[in-house]
């Protein structure tokens, strides 16, 4: 007797993970196919931009100290005369201190009302008088004067001192010397970056200086009135320069022909 095989009635497919397992393999290794192709074509960076920056000190040659006196009156007429007969007096005290090598010109010069406030009452400002004030500027080579010539203006009848401040009377010298530093900085920069890369720093293709800011003076602030002790006490301090370039190399390629 003769026995047939016959097929099942029901035949179990293959699972569908496995299907779905086997096409994001392919698809994973043609991408992985097609980022390494990409990265190979990739060019290679041909320049490489760097910012340098430096600061210098130097001890200041000038300074410039701004004082003057206030007055107050019931007109702007009595309020000007009683300014300009005390500033008399006080830059008549400076310039026989300074001599022939007094440096003194004026700073400001205002005039303004003054007016009481009516906060209880809320009505219209009252006017009570007027304020005059002038400010002059000396310059002065003698930085250890600064503190006595404080105390012979004020004694003279200067009751404003504003500020004082220490300068260079010619920067340039200090820019050249931070520019120079500035750029050292920017190379010594560029080198590390091409050293961590399979390249070489080549030609210096642009360098461009940038606002480093502008000198900045020793400042003392003072606000000063009528009360200042004997011998004022005050620090020449140092001036502050910055330089800041911006500098472009070409990059030459290890292997390149």
């Amino acid at each position: 007797m003769t026995h047939r095989t016959h097929p099942p009635l029901f035949q179990t497919a293959a699972p569908a993970w496995r299907h779905v397992a086997t096409i994001a393999a392919l698809l994973a290794c043609c991408t992985a196919g097609t980022v390494h192709a990409a990265a190979a074509d990739l060019p290679a960076p041909r320049f490489i931009e760097v910012t340098g920056q430096a600061e210098m000190q130097a001890p200041p040659d000038r300074a410039l100290l701004d004082f003057g006196v206030v007055s107050r009156a019931d007109t702007a007429q009595a309020a000007v005369q009683q300014n300009a007969q005390q500033m008399q007096v006080v830059l008549a005290a400076v310039r026989k201190a300074l001599g022939q090598k007094a440096q003194i010109g004026t700073g400001t010069f205002s005039l303004r009302p003054q007016y009481a406030h009516d906060r209880e009452g809320g009505g219209p400002p009252r006017l009570t008088g007027y304020m005059a004030s002038n400010v002059v500027r000396v310059q002065t080579g003698e930085l250890a004067r600064v503190g006595e010539l404080i105390d012979i203006a004020t004694r003279a009848g200067a009751n404003q001192v504003e500020q004082v401040r220490f300068v260079l009377s010619d920067a340039a010298e200090l820019r050249r010397r931070a520019l120079r530093e500035a750029v050292a900085d920017a190379r010594s920069q560029a080198e590390a970056v091409a050293a961590a890369l399979p390249v070489k720093l080549g030609a210096i293709e642009s360098v461009v200086e940038q606002d480093g800011g502008p000198v900045r003076p020793f400042q003392e602030g003072m606000a000063m009135r009528a009360e200042v002790v004997p011998t004022t006490p005050i620090e020449p301090g140092v001036v502050t320069l910055q330089a800041r370039v911006r500098a472009k190399w070409r990059l030459e390629h290890e292997g390149a022909r």
